[in-house]
């Protein structure tokens, strides 16, 4: 599970100018990729929602979705609900085990989320069961996103590395290469590099999955 700091908090409250701009042109690219899909009147599920910025940006991106965010740490949902307005329901949740039915959704996304986890594979296989057409991920790209935190003097003696990250994706091509060895064959998998992030969309092309 995704260790109980607030990280992703700090990050979309930053006051650094230069971070403020990278994250900005980071939900340019996922609201872009959001607004392609079909997804009028979507149910979508926010898996690792954190304090809900995400499901913010997705559901000002879609036009009467439900939205659902989960994630397990309780400050975080608490910030959710107290500072979200919107019509998005946020709950304490399990990424390895949900508790939905299959093919629930139409969109899980899982943003900043699998290199925090001690099993990846198992939180993606549970994201794929929920999900009915597309899932939406992101990680940091690699080498990347340490470098450009060791330049800027955080987390020096760990060369840039965040102690909660226990997973590293090098590249677009090492995030295809892992989804593509857990998932089935046939889903297509686009990868998108946004400077020190990877984006993934996968879609399940409507097959109903056994």
């Amino acid at each position: 599970m995704i260790k109980n700091d607030d990280g992703n908090l700090k990050k979309y409250t930053s006051k650094n100018p230069l971070k403020k701009l990278m994250l900005r042109l980071f939900e340019e690219k996922l609201a872009k990729i959001v607004r392609s899909l079909d997804l009028q009147r979507a149910k979508i599920l926010d898996a690792g929602c954190g304090e809900g910025f995400v499901a913010e940006l997705i559901y000002h991106n879609t036009k009467e979705a439900q939205i659902q965010g989960i994630d397990c740490r309780e400050a975080a949902i608490r910030y959710a609900k107290e500072n979200c307005s919107l019509p998005i329901n946020f709950s304490i949740g399990d990424i390895y085990d949900s508790g939905y039915v299959k093919n629930e959704f139409d969109l899980v996304c899982a943003t900043e989320v699998l290199e925090h986890l001690e099993s990846p594979e198992k939180a993606l296989r549970e994201m794929d069961r929920v999900s009915k057409k597309y899932m939406l991920l992101s990680v940091p790209n690699e080498p990347w996103f340490c470098l450009g935190n060791f330049l800027s003097g955080k987390n020096v003696l760990r060369l840039g590395n965040p102690p909660d990250h226990v997973n590293h994706y090098v590249s677009g091509r090492g995030f295809k290469t892992f989804l593509q060895s857990v998932l089935p064959r046939e889903y297509k998998i686009k990868v998108y590099t946004c400077y020190v992030w990877t984006i993934a969309l996968v879609e399940k092309n409507g097959k109903e999955q056994s």
